[in-house]
């Protein structure tokens, strides 16, 4: 999809909306320079998620540049829902019609210019089954698809579902993959040639890799390229369930060779690689694939062989370069370890690749049951934000992550008692140490470092660059920014107060340029603890002043809880089935006035020891009864500073867990019990510990279903 210029643009056209990329339309050339674009009346739209089939996060415009970008303020802004935190979408302009997701998967389209509402359309998703189910799925959403007058949604169960574009009224679904099966999405299709591709999620639990095309017009399936081989085939070990080879992020498509570009994720186990030797084809990788039929054109293993989760999961984008004094169509792909490489789009050969981006001076040390230290940990290097390319300077800015982790592994045994839809991360990664980041400028001939902009806060949420000479991104430092394109120096920021886990886009609307964000926080907020929330601003020249919006300490979408139908029922409080390895643990802080409320089920200070068998999803249904602020977490200790115990990619932990929570509102603690153990289930708010309020927590690898042991206080 290529930026359109139009005249004079009516709202109430949109009825006749005539979307670049739609099949038997004209496509409008992509704006050459800024004079055009400039034009009074003239409204330029952001038609795709990265802002052309290149997906380069580029633009045109330059009513807004370097000599007045001071005078940036806000247009026009909404948040995404009540207590809805983090917020990654990339809202799509389509003559003038601006079109979002909210983390809920609704769909809302606005006028761009103001932000008001036209229509909204939301569906029945069932957050539940990857998350609880062992996938560790983030319920986010990315965004929509704009074409042949239609908008296409990906949700979070795995479902594509066409809307019309002028009234949000529903067109068909059809079904991506099986959530049942632990797979989720949430990123948008990419679309050409009366074609959807779709990518995967879930290769984490333990699932095939996959990128998936299909009829626009019908959402029938017409192919589907797995990352990953099966089970008990070439490097694919035959012990165990386990896959890899997610495709996080939005294909590109290069509509003259017909080439469809991935990015895939990392094989499973993560962080154990003892069945899995070699370089494992196609994790890992840049694949390129014939977007007619999805057979594989060529491959490229960017890190081999991956033992700390170093997907390459940036949307791959394509560049016009000179190299060697010819006209050459470059793949540009970043890999979280911390590097950009760059490809002949049409052969796959190696033609640059960047250094390490930020500051990482301690090795790769392969993880061990003790545990190591590494540097970029799991979160990056390098995020799924996307990079922009400025073809005037001929640099890529990618934002980057400083994070170190310590990783540990677990036995074989344990690995291979997992079950597809698990988390099957083999071990467990945890934070080591402070997080911070910055912006690279990178020559996209020799993947040379031009600059580096060091900054407190990661940029994992992508960037922007125009021709006014800008780029714009947002930290978690609570601020976005408008930095040189040449330089790397700060021409402005503005404090908009919470984490960024998005791109910015850029759009002119009867002749006024516009810059929108989603702010609220992605994955690096999480581990940056940057203040979370959910507001899309929207800037403009002398718009009124910045200001910081809510932070929230709510959830990222509203807590589906697991249905008992079927199960067996232990105690008031447990509920099991044995042969999905399945159970649910209802628990309340604050049941009973015991010990001035502090209290789990009415138990505390040990009273009370919670047992659940090894190898086991178990989902633990949580709410505060009390007054007072409570938390729930399974830590290493029952003394403060109580220790956290990782399972996967995280602890388990409630919401806001150190400063807790009131309001009776139910949360979801979703995890496999991947490791046995004595633990105890906590309430991490200041003072609460000391006051009794924990119990013991067991998992046990003799246990053949849960239970409660109580002792009389």
């Amino acid at each position: 999809m290529q930026l359109k210029l139009r005249r004079g643009v009516a709202m109430g056209a949109i009825a006749s909306l005539l979307v670049a990329g739609s099949a038997g339309a004209r496509l409008a050339q992509p704006l050459s320079g800024a004079g055009t674009a400039r034009a009074a009346g003239a409204t330029v739209d952001w038609a795709s998620w990265g802002g052309s089939n290149n997906n380069t996060f580029y633009s045109p415009l330059s009513q807004i540049n370097a000599s007045n970008v001071s005078k940036l303020g806000v247009a026009w802004q909404v948040q995404q829902g009540k207590n809805l935190t983090g917020w990654e979408t990339t809202p799509v302009v389509v003559n003038g019609v601006m079109y979002y997701t909210t983390n809920t998967n609704q769909v809302r389209a606005v006028n761009a210019a103001t932000g008001k509402l036209m229509w909204q359309y939301t569906p029945v998703v069932d957050f539940y089954k990857s998350i609880a189910g062992g996938g560790g799925g983030v319920a986010q959403n990315r965004g929509v698809t704009v074409a042949n007058g239609k908008v296409y949604l990906v949700t979070f169960d795995a479902r594509l579902i066409a809307l019309q574009a002028s009234t949000g009224e529903k067109l068909f679904e059809s079904n991506v993959a099986d959530p049942n099966a632990g797979y989720a999405e949430s990123s948008p299709a990419t679309y050409w040639n009366g074609k959807l591709f779709v990518g995967s999620e879930e290769g984490d639990a333990g699932q095939r890799g996959f990128e998936a095309a299909f009829d626009a017009n019908t959402g029938k399936q017409l192919w589907k390229f797995y990352t990953v081989p099966a089970r008990g085939t070439s490097w694919m070990p035959a012990a165990g369930s386990h896959g890899g080879g997610d495709v996080w992020m939005p294909a590109t498509i290069d509509p003259t060779s017909g080439i469809l570009y991935i990015g895939t994720g990392n094989p499973s186990p993560d962080f154990v690689n003892t069945q899995r030797l070699g370089c494992n084809q196609w994790v890992n990788a840049t694949v390129a694939l014939d977007a007619n039929t999805g057979k594989l054109v060529w491959g490229h293993s960017d890190f081999c062989n991956d033992v700390w989760d170093y997907d390459s999961m940036p949307a791959p984008f394509l560049m016009d370069l000179t190299i060697n004094g010819k006209a050459t169509r470059v793949v540009g792909h970043g890999n979280k370890s911390g590097t950009l490489w760059f490809f002949n789009a049409k052969t796959g050969k190696v033609l640059a690749k960047s250094p390490f981006l930020g500051p990482w001076s301690i090795p790769h040390l392969k993880p061990t049951p003790a545990g190591v230290k590494v540097c970029p940990g799991s979160v990056g290097g390098l995020e799924y934000g996307p990079p922009s390319f400025n073809p005037a300077t001929g640099a890529v800015y990618q934002g980057y992550v400083n994070e170190c982790q310590t990783i540990k592994t677990l036995p074989l045994s344990d690995i291979n008692a997992h079950r597809q839809g698990q988390v099957d991360s083999g071990g467990s990664a945890s934070p080591a140490g402070p997080v911070t980041g910055g912006l690279a400028s990178v020559d996209a001939t020799t993947g040379k470092i031009l600059w580096r902009h060091a900054l407190t806060k990661p940029i994992g949420g992508g960037t922007l660059s125009t021709a006014g000479g800008i780029v714009f991104a947002g930290s978690d430092d609570g601020h976005f920014y408008a930095f040189d394109a040449k330089t790397g120096a700060t021409l402005w920021s503005g404090n908009i107060g919470i984490g960024f886990g998005a791109p910015p886009v850029t759009y002119q609307v009867n002749g006024t340029q516009y810059i929108a964000i989603a702010a609220g926080g992605g994955a690096t907020a999480a581990v940056s603890q940057a203040p979370m929330g959910g507001t899309l601003v929207v800037l403009k020249l002398g718009g009124s002043p910045v200001k910081p919006v809510p932070a929230l300490n709510g959830v990222a979408v509203p807590v589906n809880l697991p249905s008992l139908k079927g199960m067996t029922k232990i105690n008031p409080f447990m509920y099991a089935n044995a042969a999905a390895r399945h159970a649910v643990i209802i628990v309340a802080a604050g049941q009973t006035g015991a010990n001035a409320g502090f209290n789990f089920d009415g138990y505390f200070n040990g009273s009370a020891t919670f047992t659940v068998p090894a190898h086991w999803n178990i989902d633990i249904e949580y709410q505060n009864k009390a007054a007072l602020p409570h938390s729930l977490a399974i830590t290493t200790t029952h003394t403060a500073p109580a220790g956290l115990e990782p399972f996967g990619f995280a602890p388990v932990l409630s919401h806001n867990a150190f400063a807790g929570e009131v309001g009776g509102n139910w949360q979801l603690l979703g995890f496999n019990s991947n490791h046995a153990g004595k633990f105890y289930m906590s309430c991490l708010v200041p003072g609460h510990l000391a006051s009794g309020m924990w119990d013991n927590f067991v998992i046990s690898n003799s246990a053949t279903m849960p239970s409660i042991a109580t002792s009389g206080m």
